[in-house]
């Protein structure tokens, strides 16, 4: 068995969903099929979500959401029309306008545009549609609860076609909640753990996971195979490529998750695994975050102190800097610091001194913090050489190195400005590994 999760983007119009039932139609295998609500048709337009989100903020306001759920009921209706279905949505869409009128909860608000894309799609697959807060168990804080696999497998037993919206389930009490923006990639991950599927489809609008943000790198090339740690490690360099909460229910049973395209289905896309051959490709990607400031402290016989690094860490979590990345020396720390904010740097720096009877504290000017990633760095040891001959080629100077915090990611600190450069360098080097 299959189970395959479509985005916005794959359910947003009639046209997409045709191609939806294509796909189902074109292999029995694919029984579990888990959708989002419907996302933008083309960039001025906006995601069904975002307008239920702004009906409940009009409710808490007082004002009257009559105008912007019209273009809510009028875009499901027209998808229906579309589709030549029979059984009008006009009920659910009144009961969940009414309710949101009345207070519901932003939760339940939310969630209703995976219900009624679930409803709508069932009805055009001709499947069975199952409640996503009848069968996914979330804990008060929003992580998924045991129970939910259980309730997935009882629920979905036959050998029949089954629809779940994505998104929301409900607490044990019975509250419906939904998960963080993104979470029909984690629902999906649910439901393919729960069945036991033999692969969890993931239907996009992109053929798979680049090896370099295309907004960034010219063409990047896509990725074959890459590993469940090896796509976390991307992600905590910055790359969006993957809901990593949705890595963990399927990783305890190794399903594998194929990332592919609704508008080009004949492509492989990218395949995550537990394990691949590194000998076809040592490293899948660069990614990179921006921007930091090196935070560099200096305390003579720092290891004499084991709480230091942590009081420094609170003292910068209480000015809402938060700190991605640590190297240590004997006498030094360096803390990789991001804010959102305005900071006084000089001050912080003069501060740690004080209160934390520092040595030394300077901060640097700002950086980007680039990561090449392969579980075949440590086979390689030519991979550490190429990335610091690539840089000096085009002249980048290299701030901070870090190889081994993490067997699978080389870090390397370059300033701000060349960002952009060292990017595409990298990206272009590591396709010829």
């Amino acid at each position: 068995m299959k189970v395959c999760k479509f985005g916005g983007s794959s359910v947003a119009e009639a046209a997409q969903i045709r191609k939806v039932k294509s796909i189902v139609e074109q292999d029995l295998s694919r029984r579990v099929i888990v959708v989002s609500a419907p996302g933008k048709r083309h960039k001025q337009d906006e995601k069904i979500t975002d307008l239920l989100y702004s009906c409940h903020a009009m409710v808490q306001k007082g004002e009257s959401i009559a105008a912007t759920f019209e273009v809510i009921r009028s875009r499901f209706l027209e998808i229906a029309r579309e589709l030549d279905l029979t059984d009008s949505l006009e009920d659910a869409l009144n009961e969940v306008e009414e309710k949101i009128k009345a207070g519901a909860s932003a939760d339940y608000a939310a969630s209703r545009g995976e219900y009624l894309s679930g409803l709508l799609i069932a009805q055009f697959l001709e499947a069975e549609f199952v409640d996503a807060d009848q069968v996914v168990r979330l804990t008060d804080d929003g992580q998924v609860h045991e129970n939910s696999y259980q309730l997935v497998a009882q629920r979905m037993m036959e050998r029949k076609t089954y629809v779940l919206p994505g998104f929301y389930g409900a607490t044990l009490d019975g509250t419906l909640k939904t998960f963080s923006r993104g979470g029909s990639d984690i629902s999906g991950a649910i439901a393919a753990r729960g069945v036991g599927a033999e692969v969890y489809e993931n239907w996009t609008d992109v053929s798979g996971i680049l090896m370099a943000d295309p907004r960034v790198v010219d063409q990047p090339k896509p990725i074959e195979e890459i590993t469940y740690r090896e796509i976390r490690e991307m992600a905590s360099v910055g790359a969006n490529v993957f809901h990593e909460e949705a890595i963990a229910p399927v990783k305890s049973l190794g399903i594998p998750i194929n990332v592919k395209n609704t508008n080009a289905p004949e492509d492989k896309g990218t395949f995550i695994v537990a394990e691949r051959d590194t000998s076809k490709a040592a490293v899948v990607g660069v990614s990179g975050k921006k921007p930091y400031r090196k935070v560099l402290v200096e305390k003579f016989m720092l290891n004499r102190y084991p709480q230091f690094p942590l009081q420094i860490q609170e003292s910068l979590k209480k000015l809402s800097i938060t700190i991605d990345f640590e190297l240590k020396g004997f006498d030094t720390l360096a803390l990789f610091a991001a804010s959102e904010g305005e900071v006084d740097w000089a001050g912080l720096a003069g501060a740690v001194e004080k209160n934390l009877n520092a040595d030394s504290c300077s901060v640097g000017e700002e950086i980007a913090v680039l990561g090449v990633v392969g579980e075949g760095l440590a086979a390689h040891g030519q991979v550490v050489g190429m990335v610091l001959e690539t840089l000096k080629e085009h002249s980048i100077p290299v701030e901070a190195l870090n190889y081994g915090g993490s067997p699978i990611t080389l870090l390397v600190a370059v300033p701000l400005e060349s960002y952009t450069q060292a990017l595409q360098a990298l990206a272009k080097a590591v396709e010829l590994l």
